[in-house]
C-alpha cells in the first residue's frame, strides 16, 4: 500500500468521523447542565434519524410499488406530510436551543411522525398482496417506540406508550385480524373470539409490547437518574472550579506581581543568562531538544503572561483544559522566581557573611536537578556581573573567584567544572551583549 493510499485512507475516515459526529454526535459542544442544549442537540439528532428513515420508507414503497403492482396513492399521500413534518422540525430547529417551547413543540411532532409513519406503512404492507414484508410494518413500531425513548423524557414516554397501546389494540382488531367485520353477529364473534388462534396472538403481541415499553420506560428512568446524578457531579466540579480559579488567580496575582512590570535592565540580564544556559547546557553534553527546553524555560518569566478570569470557552471542557494550561503554565512561572531568588538569596547570604550549613543544606534542596544547576550558575554570574541595590558590579575576574570560593558547593561536580573551563567564552559572551 503506497503513502498516498495510507494519507487518503485516513483522511476519508477522520472525514467519516466528523460527518457521523456532527450528524449524531452529543459527546462535545453540549453543556448537559443546561436543559435548553440537551433538548436542542437531541432534536437535531432525532430529525437527521428521521431524514434517514424517510429515506428507508420511499426506498420501502418503491420495492412494493414495483414488485406487486400496487397502489401508489397511499405512497403519495405520504410525501406531503414528510415534507411538512421536515420542514415544520427544520423551523423549529431554526429558533435555537434558547426557544425551549419550541424545541419541546419539536420533540412531540417527531415522536408523532415517527409512530404515524410507522402507522401507515404497517397498514399499507399489511394490505399488500404479498405477505414477505408485513412484519417489518409491525418493527417500525417497536423502532418509533425506540427512538422516543432516546429523548429520555418519563413522562413523555409515559403518555406515548398509553397511546400506543390503545392504538395498536385498534390495529390489532382492524388491520392485523380484522375479526370484528368476520360476522354480524355479536353473540357469534364474542363466542369464538378468545378461544381462536387470532386471539391469542393478539394477546401475545401485546404482552411483548407492553414488556418492551416497560424495558424503554425502565431504561429512561435510569437513564434520567443517572444524568441528574452526573449534573449535579459537574455543578459540583464547577463550582469548586471556580473557587479554585479564584484562589490560584489571587496567588499568582501575589506571586508574579513583580513580574508583570520589568525594567530594560532586568530583560537584558534575563535574556544573557538564557543565551548563557544555551552555551553551558551544551558544553555539558545535552541534545538539541533539552537545551532548547532550557532556554525558554530561563526567560519564560518574560514571554509568558497568564489570564485566568479574562477568556471566555465555547463548552466545559475548553474551559477546564485552558485552565489546565494557565495553571501549568502558572507553576512552571513560580517555579522560574524561585530560581531567581534562589540566587539572589545565595549572593546576599554571602555578602551578608549568614551562610552556614543549615543554609547549604536548604539552598541545595531548592529546585537541584541538571537543568535548574544550569541556568543558577548562569544567573549567578549575570547577577555578579550586574550592578545591584546591595552590590556593585564585579569585572569577570573577581565573579570568578566568587565562583570557585563561594559558590562552587551549591552545584553538581562536573556543571561546576564545565562553566569554569569554559570560563572565558561565558565572559565573551557577556561582553557582546
Amino acid at each position: 500500500m503506497s503513502l498516498e493510499s495510507i494519507k487518503n485512507k485516513i483522511k476519508n475516515k477522520i472525514v467519516n468521523t466528523t460527518f457521523f459526529r456532527n450528524m449524531f454526535g452529543f459527546e462535545s459542544g453540549i453543556d448537559i447542565t443546561d436543559e435548553k442544549q440537551v433538548l436542542y442537540r437531541k432534536n437535531v439528532v432525532i430529525k437527521n434519524i428521521i431524514l434517514l428513515s424517510n429515506i428507508f420508507y420511499t426506498l420501502l414503497f418503491g420495492i412494493i410499488t414495483i414488485t406487486e403492482q400496487s397502489n401508489f396513492l397511499l405512497a403519495a399521500l405520504l410525501f406531503p406530510v414528510t415534507f411538512l413534518v421536515n420542514y415544520s422540525l427544520k423551523k423549529m430547529l431554526k429558533k435555537g436551543p434558547d426557544d425551549y417551547m419550541a424545541q419541546t413543540i419539536a420533540m412531540y411532532g417527531s415522536c408523532f411522525y415517527m409512530f404515524l409513519s410507522a402507522i401507515v406503512i404497517y397498514v399499507k404492507l399489511k394490505n399488500g398482496s404479498g405477505s414477505y414484508l408485513q412484519e417489518c410494518g409491525y418493527i417500525l413500531l417497536y423502532y418509533s417506540l425506540a427512538i422516543c425513548a432516546f429523548y429520555q423524557d418519563g413522562k413523555m414516554l409515559k403518555n406515548i406508550c398509553i397511546w400506543v397501546v390503545l392504538l395498536i389494540t385498534l390495529l390489532h382488531f382492524f388491520v392485523t385480524y380484522p375479526l370484528a367485520s368476520e360476522e354480524n353477529n355479536p353473540l357469534y364473534f364474542l363466542r369464538h373470539f378468545f378461544v381462536s388462534n387470532e386471539f391469542k396472538d393478539i394477546l401475545l403481541r401485546t404482552i411483548l409490547l407492553i414488556m418492551f415499553m416497560l424495558v424503554l420506560y425502565i431504561n429512561v428512568k435510569m437513564a434520567n437518574y443517572m444524568q441528574e446524578e452526573r449534573k449535579k457531579e459537574l455543578m459540583k466540579r464547577r463550582q469548586v472550579q471556580e473557587n479554585f480559579t479564584s484562589v490560584v488567580a489571587k496567588i499568582f496575582d501575589v506571586t508574579l506581581l513583580n513580574t508583570k512590570i520589568i525594567s530594560d535592565d532586568e530583560r537584558y540580564c534575563v535574556e544573557l543568562v538564557a543565551e548563557m544556559t544555551k552555551k553551558l547546557s551544551s558544553l555539558v553534553g545535552l541534545k538539541s531538544e533539552e537545551i532548547e527546553k532550557i532556554y525558554n524555560f530561563a526567560r519564560i518569566h518574560i514571554d509568558k503572561t497568564i489570564h485566568f478570569t479574562e477568556n471566555s470557552y465555547n463548552n466545559e471542557d475548553e474551559n477546564f483544559e485552558a485552565l489546565r494550561k494557565d495553571t501549568e503554565l502558572g507553576s512552571e512561572l513560580i517555579s522560574r522566581l524561585q530560581l531567581e531568588r534562589k540566587c539572589e538569596d545565595i549572593i546576599r547570604a554571602t555578602f551578608e557573611g549568614s551562610v552556614d550549613d543549615a543554609f547549604i543544606s536548604k539552598m541545595r534542596e531548592i529546585q537541584n536537578n541538571q537543568e535548574s544547576q544550569i541556568i543558577l550558575i548562569c544567573d549567578l554570574y549575570v547577577t555578579m556581573r550586574s550592578g545591584k541595590s546591595y552590590k556593585k558590579a564585579y569585572n569577570h575576574k573577581l565573579t570568578m573567584t566568587y565562583m570557585k570560593e563561594q559558590f562552587k558547593l551549591y552545584f553538581d561536580s562536573f556543571i561546576f567544572e564545565r562553566f569554569i573551563r569554559f570560563n572565558e567564552d561565558f565572559e565573551k559572551l557577556y561582553d557582546q551583549m
